[in-house]
């Protein structure tokens, strides 16, 4: 009966120990976390880590550095991603015009003069570009920024945007 108790206890301890073992290595892992929480909770900043973290929010942040608050943009996205409505928000003043990525180029060109647009916004860099995005390239009214980030940026002289709107 007695060894029966011991080996009882001796299990429990060793799960104890064990499990004593796995906090303080969890401690060691997350105390860098632990540290940058304390000093966000601290400054007040604990919001603004998730967002730091998105690739898209910093691209959207450099781009306000960039454009000026009265500038206009097309924004090329498809509309089930609902980064359109990121875009708009953070990018407020400005005046957005939003576009599918499949827009003709003569309404993207018309577009583009009719609301004397000065940057073209095209989200995902990585994607296919449409045959219809393909006539921008070469076209001298669109100068492309090197801006890091996921997506494309055009600097748009809208004054060489000719013709109208015949698609």
């Amino acid at each position: 009966m007695t060894l029966h108790n011991n080996w009882k206890s001796w299990l429990t301890r060793l799960i104890l120990i064990l499990w004593g073992l796995q906090v303080f290595w969890l401690i060691w892992h997350f105390t860098p976390e632990a540290q940058d929480l304390a000093r966000r909770i601290g400054q007040k900043t604990w919001g603004e880590t998730v967002r730091q973290e998105d690739p898209f929010y910093r691209w959207l942040m450099r781009l306000a550095q960039v454009m000026p608050p009265g500038a206009t943009y097309i924004f090329l996205d498809n509309y089930e991603a609902g980064k359109e409505i990121e875009a708009r928000y953070l990018l407020y003043p400005r005046q957005r015009i939003l576009l599918p990525p499949t827009a003709p180029p003569s309404f993207l060109f018309y577009a583009g003069r009719y609301y004397q647009a000065t940057f073209l916004l095209v989200r995902d860099k990585n994607a296919p570009l449409e045959p219809e995005m393909q006539a921008v390239l070469p076209s001298p009214a669109f100068q492309a920024l090197d801006l890091a980030g996921p997506g494309l940026v055009f600097r748009v002289d809208y004054s060489r945007l000719q013709g109208f709107f015949y698609d």
